[in-house]
């Protein structure tokens, strides 16, 4: 299992600005799994958790396909083999595909 910051966080810390909430992804990994260590899931269709002590999102990478209309309608893949490149692309925007290793090492495939 590996764990990435990403998103809005990410953007923010290169632009220098404040970071006001963290959301990360977590590669290689299930739900059953993120459970057993304490995550309370909180997306029913998607595959999201709160920390069990800072409440931060962790999402399991996934990939989404487009079936319907509107903010409904995706079909999702939460396998533990969706890599992180492929969890990225669905970003909506370049910068927010970003990720960071705990060590600092930026991830931009794009």
């Amino acid at each position: 299992m590996q764990v990435y910051l990403v998103g809005g966080a990410v953007r923010d810390a290169l632009l220098g600005r404040q970071i006001k909430e963290r959301d990360y992804v977590v590669v290689g990994a299930t739900p059953e799994e993120l459970l057993k260590q304490g995550y309370q899931q909180v997306g029913k269709d998607f595959p999201v958790f709160l920390h069990p002590k800072t409440k931060e999102e962790y999402a399991l990478a996934r990939t989404e396909r487009k079936q319907g209309e509107g903010y409904t309608g995706f079909i999702c893949d939460f396998t533990p083999d969706v890599t992180l490149e492929e969890d990225l692309i669905r970003r909506d925007l370049t910068v927010n595909a970003i990720a960071q290793a705990k060590d600092g090492t930026l991830f931009d495939p794009f």
